[in-house]
């Protein structure tokens, strides 16, 4: 190109108050913390300033990725962080390892209880030597992104071990002063071991105070399974998983509820429905509840919409495993046994376990597929805009030989919010005070 012909570039500055606060605060930490040429004053703000680590936490992307813990391989004798993620390379936490609670990783295991706009519920349990607990239990609030870990205290006498628990958290633009996080249990009672119909009150600590109290909200409903596996945390609601429905407690006013999942709605509406094989409740970026099914003909996924007072299931996607195979190539060839059947793309989940392990920005399904009598799933990502799945070369792998808990995991550098010390006399809970704790109903649930 002649010299004549071509165009002097023009270079203008970008303020850097402007790059720090409405560019660097809307990415994910693990890409924060790989740009490589900053000034010393964003370096100073991404490090230091308790400000934009919150401002950070409320624009980055709500649900980039799925954290678990795991083995790191196969004979690994402790438990390990693990992000899944389809951009590996931008989301992500510095490092696997759960050194950061500061307790033997040789001596126990790790367990993720519930996760909240980039901070963890931790339960470390150790193991027993002979007929005694190595350490005690502690449930730890953690934010695995910047290493930071808190015990909380009074967790190990006011929660169940084993229990699902809901972790409130709402980053903001406030000082970290201000800010607080919310330990939710929902509490079962059962009038006989064969009734169903159950008592259910809340549990809860807040920060702020540093207080555990039992909620005045009673609710009465009919639960098949007695004890709940997930508690996702949306738009200022907890809901909790109990597989036919889903109990849900209003944090802000103590209101609770129960929603009936979409097969059991629909069953009782007069619908034949073939029971569904696995599900998975997530929280959508716009702060609803999805749920999304798997059973022998495909999976579906479906958003929790409300209309008036009540509440409906809104069909958002569903695909069959026939149409999901044929799009996806190589990805099922570990099904190579079944190619000689006739149908057999029609029975994989009859021929494998296949379980939801949870939704990545409303786009992608992650789902863990494992054979019979094995200890390892392998994970595949389901991409609904275009229908197809993906080996993404992950085993999940648990120390117990369980299945793994797979949570949705926002990429924050939030910092963990101060711990108030509750004054001598009020103590740790209100058991001698109305409505009482835990500690005053220990022996139900």
């Amino acid at each position: 190109m002649a010299n004549g012909t071509s165009r002097p570039m023009i270079i203008q500055d970008i303020p850097e108050e402007v790059i720090c606060d409405n560019i660097f605060s809307r990415l994910p930490f693990k890409l924060v913390t790989c740009l490589k040429t900053i000034s010393q004053h964003c370096c100073s703000q991404i490090k230091n300033d308790t400000m934009f680590a919150a401002k950070q936490a409320a624009l980055c992307p709500s649900c980039p990725a799925l954290i678990h813990t795991g083995r790191r391989d196969a004979n690994a004798p402790y438990c390990s962080l693990g992000v899944l993620s389809s951009t590996p390379t931008t989301v992500g936490i510095p490092s696997s390892g759960l050194d950061f609670l500061d307790c033997p990783t040789d001596e126990g295991n790790f367990l993720i209880l519930a996760s909240s706009n980039g901070l963890l519920c931790i339960l470390y349990q150790p193991y027993y030597r002979g007929s005694h607990l190595t350490r005690r239990h502690v449930f730890f609030i953690a934010n695995p992104a910047t290493r930071q870990a808190k015990a909380i205290p009074g967790a190990s006498q006011h929660l169940r071990q084993h229990r699902a628990v809901g972790l409130v958290f709402d980053p903001s633009d406030k000082p970290a002063s201000k800010q607080k996080f919310m330990i939710v249990q929902a509490l079962s009672s059962f009038a006989t071991t064969n009734d169903t119909l159950a008592n259910l009150r809340f549990v809860i600590f807040s920060s702020d105070t540093g207080c555990w109290v039992m909620s005045d909200t009673t609710i009465t409903t009919n639960i098949k399974q007695k004890y709940c596996d997930k508690v996702v945390y949306s738009g200022g609601i907890l809901y909790w998983d109990y597989k036919e429905n889903l109990v849900w407690f209003d944090v802000a006013t103590s209101a609770a509820g129960v929603i009936k999942m979409p097969w059991n709605l629909q069953a009782g509406q007069g619908s034949k429905l073939d029971k569904w094989k696995d599900h998975n409740i997530d929280a959508s970026n716009n702060g609803m509840l999805i749920c999304t099914t798997i059973d022998k003909n495909g999976l579906a996924m479906q958003r929790l919409a409300k209309r008036g007072d009540g509440y409906y299931w809104d069909l958002k996607h569903k695909k069959g495993w026939k149409d999901i195979i044929e799009m996806s190539g190589d990805t099922f060839h570990f099904c190579h046994s079944m190619n000689l059947r006739n149908g057999w793309k029609t029975k994989f989940c009859e021929r494998w376990y296949v379980r939801v392990l949870g939704l990545e920005s409303e786009r992608w399904i992650y789902i863990g597929v494992q054979q019979r009598l094995r200890t390892h799933e392998m994970v595949l990502r389901y991409d609904m805009d275009t229908c197809k799945a993906e080996n993404t070369r992950e085993e999940l792998r648990d120390l117990n030989e369980i299945q793994c808990r797979v949570f949705g995991y926002r990429n924050s550098m939030a910092a963990l919010p101060t711990i108030a010390v509750p004054l001598q006399q009020d103590g740790l809970c209100e058991c001698n005070k109305s409505g009482g704790c835990v500690c005053a109903t220990k022996g139900t649930g």
